[in-house]
């Protein structure tokens, strides 16, 4: 019986890839093990993943200094997880203060954010985890801050627009150091890198130097400028859009559907994603799907069909 793991599952396997640390790998491994169905196409798998686990934890064991570099973690909440990352003094604190009720410490010297604060981001119907973490620089970038960036969904950079482009090269540097190859555009093609999607906030930018990032970055990535007083609603939409998923409803038989709590894929998801999102064991009983695409008609689907943002989703089983 094929495995027929979801798509989660193979991000996380290359997320193990690029692990620094003991701890990060168990965390990894336990996630894949997660979002692993249960069937008996995934049970030498499944022992397989569960033996690694174990001789990590042995090895944690002979050599416990190795875990205080992984000193925070975020447990992930929401429908994704966004991190901001960036030098001292950019910003990153006010962004989370602006973007969700989160009331971290502001203040005009650096060093003012000493652990990752937490926030969530509002939007429509989903809440996004916010992480603001301390500043990357170029006598601080511990192991434990990079694998919070390399964890996350889509990893968001902040710089100070009045240092210009000196800033953003720094950044990426320190990303670099941690095997995270930052971008937006491109799909990064290299073995030693970790290709994290996300883009760049500028702050107290002048026009001219945002218009010259963006013109030098522009096959790479998205510069954004960031104001104090702008459009935090198309901020927010564009994290949602950057984290890579779709939204669909499901409709039980007979019943309307629930646009309350939508089901959370990544683009490209199929029927079958969808229903081993809903439960491991209701993708085994899946019989047929009906679904409902704007203003058209239900129609019958095979577990193969692509779904799209908005799909309605009705699920026959056996």
């Amino acid at each position: 019986m094929p495995a027929n793991l979801p798509q989660i599952y193979h991000k996380k396997e290359e997320q193990l890839r690029f692990a620094g640390s003991i701890v990060e790998k168990i965390s990894i491994l336990k996630e894949m093990l997660a979002v692993m169905p249960k069937h008996k196409g995934t049970d030498h798998l499944r022992a397989e993943l569960t033996r690694k686990i174990a001789t990590l934890k042995k090895e944690a064991k002979k050599k416990p200094q190795i875990q205080r570099i992984d000193r925070y973690s975020v447990p992930k909440e929401g429908i994704g997880q966004a991190v901001l990352m960036g030098p001292p003094n950019a910003g990153k604190s006010t962004i989370l203060s602006r973007l969700t009720n989160a009331k971290p410490d502001i203040a005009i010297y650096p060093f003012t954010t000493q652990k990752p604060n937490v926030g969530m981001i509002e939007y429509e119907n989903v809440q996004i985890q916010l992480i603001d973490t301390p500043p990357l620089y170029e006598d601080f970038h511990p192991p434990w801050l990079l694998a919070i960036g390399r964890s996350s969904d889509i990893l968001i950079g902040v710089i100070d627009g009045r240092k210009g482009e000196n800033s953003l090269t720094h950044l990426l540097k320190h990303l670099k150091e941690g095997k995270i190859f930052l971008q937006t555009k491109i799909v990064y093609q290299g073995e030693e890198l970790l290709p994290k999607s996300g883009f760049i906030f500028v702050t107290r930018a002048e026009q001219k130097t945002l218009e010259e990032l963006k013109r030098k970055y522009e096959e790479r990535l998205n510069i954004i400028e960031f104001s104090l007083s702008g459009n935090y609603q198309a901020v927010k939409k564009k994290i949602y859009d950057s984290l890579g998923v779709i939204r669909i409803y499901t409709k039980p038989p007979g019943k309307d559907a629930d646009f309350t709590t939508p089901v959370i894929l990544e683009k490209g998801a199929t029927a079958q994603d969808a229903a081993y999102e809903i439960h491991k064991d209701f993708a085994e009983r899946m019989k047929y799907t009906r679904l409902w695409r704007g203003d058209y008609n239900p129609r019958q689907v095979g577990s193969d069909e692509l779904l799209e943002e908005g799909d309605i989703i009705e699920f026959h089983s056996r």
